[in-house]
């Protein structure tokens, strides 16, 4: 149902990236298992890695003799952050390793994300696996960040690791940084400001949330953006400086040899790393051997990136914010891992259908009994706005051949919620009705006609696009809603290209003038139901802003070029370029007579 009032979570925990992990929001107020052992802290101990640099670490563990199983998160927000949850599972076996990375907090070093993960994270395992009070056994556990580094690590090799927890986890590092060759501005921005000092206070962290943000995004060229504040980090510049997948993002990539591990993966519908995070999984099960294969379980709810919480969000999902993932997952996981308990493996995909508000559990991903539906975008007189005549529609026909507009990046489509990150004071995020963007003839509006029984939508999304542009390069976006009987029209998921990176994000290749393309976007994935009445829509732009940075149209890169000209898009929808959405419909029922 509609929440129009929509809960604020707390303002600490829903801004910061990567703090989803504070027992106050993941763990739940309704763990309740017995507590076996009494807890004892090593607040803080110097832990060399191989270069001699030592990382801050606290160590909360069973204070009774003996040896056990180990939990470890390494950090980059403060090793405090995770200590709730460290006081929950000690008390229950296990040896929880607090660890802030390199140059951050009381650690020392040089701070880089993500460069020195791989290396740390594999000798973090070590020095654990080999203390007094472990037995050996190492599983990681942490978000988004913290997830990264778990990956990071893997790649050591180190028979000590045993299992992964990745919550809202990211994919290659390139990928967390340039969506399809568009920048991720506003959290790009807005993490590279808060991480530019060794540590920040709560103080610092409030004030932050007061500063210009709007400014900041706007401001061209993007690499100079951060001035504005005082603060241009260098890892900031080099993110900029390498636009295309090269050998500085090879360098902290693991998707090329996946581990073998077992893995509980958990991931939001509208979280910034929804697609990341359903593809690890997608990887580790093609990917890995056998016995690792079997042990990957996916959790996906209805979340922004603070977890199951509503803050933010124009809709209430009800059951899909009161699942305690600590004692329905994380537990018997680590239990499973570290202490030998058993763990059914049936059903491994664990997700929540919105719009239906329920929890469904499958043996396979994709789910079994999916239809890949065709709607094909068609119009008359035209689809500029939700005034306009835009359809979607079984088969392509249409008086008209293409749908045109202006695209002026002085003028960019503002981003309303989604897969935002990660200030929701800053950034909105979530489900949020979008019919003041829909005003705008910038906007191209496609709908199917209402749904005469319910449709449940799930799995990936994938919007395939013939367009021509004025310009040497631009954007092209796409947004799958889903449409109320009073017109409130709430976003489900959403994708770019940059056009230049429509072939390759390894090499840039501008448009041909007059040149018909396909573009194929990726729009992540869903599982929503439409129900009887509703409209299934696609919004087509060619901006989401600040989400994404604007493209300039001319040619040069809007990152490290602030010339700025505006571009005329034209969509084509007719039987030469039949511009599409695939939908995965479950069961066998088509969409208003769609054919599979």
């Amino acid at each position: 149902m509609l929440n129009p009032s929509s809960h604020r979570s707390r303002r600490r925990l829903i801004t910061r990236i990567g703090l989803i992990l504070l027992a106050t929001s993941y763990c739940g107020n309704t763990f309740t298992q017995a507590s076996r052992f009494k807890v004892v802290a090593d607040e803080l101990v110097m832990v060399p890695m191989r270069d001699g640099v030592r990382l801050a670490t606290t160590v909360v563990r069973p204070g009774d003799p003996g040896s056990f199983p180990v939990i470890l998160c390494r950090i980059p927000y403060g090793r405090s952050e995770m200590r709730a949850m460290a006081q929950r599972l000690a008390p229950l076996g296990f040896a929880f390793v607090l660890q802030d990375t390199r140059g951050r907090f009381d650690s020392e070093g040089h701070w880089h994300p993500f460069l020195y993960e791989k290396e740390d994270g594999h000798d973090a395992v070590e020095w654990a696996a080999t203390q007094k009070w472990s037995n050996g056994k190492v599983m990681m556990i942490g978000g988004s960040y913290a997830a990264a580094t778990q990956w990071l690590a893997s790649q050591g090799g180190s028979e000590h690791l045993i299992g992964l927890i990745p919550i809202v986890s990211p994919g290659d590092i390139y990928d967390l940084v340039w969506d399809n060759g568009a920048f991720n501005l506003g959290v790009m921005q807005t993490w590279a400001h808060m991480m530019t000092g060794k540590r920040y206070t709560e103080a610092e962290y409030n004030a932050m949330l007061q500063l210009p943000w709007p400014d900041v995004f706007a401001h061209l060229p993007v690499h100079k953006a951060l001035n504005l504040l005082g603060s241009s980090p260098d890892f900031y510049q080099t993110w900029i400086e390498h636009p295309t997948r090269d050998e500085y993002w090879e360098g902290m990539a693991w998707r090329h040899s996946p581990p073998d591990l077992p893995v509980l993966h958990i991931a939001g519908w509208y979280d910034i790393f929804q697609r990341d995070a359903i593809r690890n999984f997608e990887l580790m099960r093609a990917q890995a051997n056998a016995s690792s294969r079997r042990m990957q379980r996916l959790v996906i709810g209805p979340w922004t990136h603070n977890g199951p919480s509503p803050g933010g969000t124009d809709v209430d999902y009800g059951p899909g914010y009161a699942y305690d993932i600590l004692a329905h997952e994380i537990v018997p996981f680590v239990r499973h891992l570290g202490q030998g308990e058993d763990y059914d493996w049936s059903k491994p995909v664990h997700i929540f259908t919105m719009g239906e508000n329920a929890w469904h559990s499958y043996d396979t991903w994709p789910v079994e009994n999916v239809t890949a539906s065709t709607l094909y975008l068609a119009s008359t007189e035209g689809a500029n706005s939700v005034l306009g005549d835009g359809a979607l529609l079984a088969k392509p026909e249409s008086k008209s051949e293409q749908d045109t507009y202006v695209y002026d990046p002085r003028k960019p489509v503002p981003n309303v919620g989604g897969d935002n990150c990660c200030m929701e004071t800053v950034m909105p995020w979530g489900a949020k009705d979008q019919r003041a963007l829909e005003e705008r003839r910038d906007v191209l509006v496609y709908s199917t006609a209402p749904v005469e029984q319910p449709l449940r939508v799930t799995g990936p999304i994938e919007a395939v696009l013939y367009v021509e542009s004025s310009a040497p390069e631009t954007d092209f976006t796409a947004k799958l809603v889903d449409v109320f009987p009073d017109g409130t029209a709430i976003n489900l998921t959403n994708g770019i290209v940059r056009t230049s990176f429509r072939e390759s994000d390894t090499r840039r290749k501008p448009l041909a003038p007059g040149a018909v393309i396909r573009l194929t976007i990726d729009l992540g994935y869903t599982s929503n139901l439409f129900a009887r009445g509703h409209r299934i829509r696609l919004e087509v732009s060619s901006s989401n802003f600040p989400r994404y940075s604007r493209n300039t149209n001319t040619g040069n890169l809007p990152e490290t070029d602030a010339t700025v000209s505006t571009a005329r898009q034209t969509v084509y929808h007719s039987e030469q370029y039949p511009s599409h959405i695939v939908l995965p419909i479950v069961a066998e029922r088509p969409v208003n007579g769609a054919s599979s």
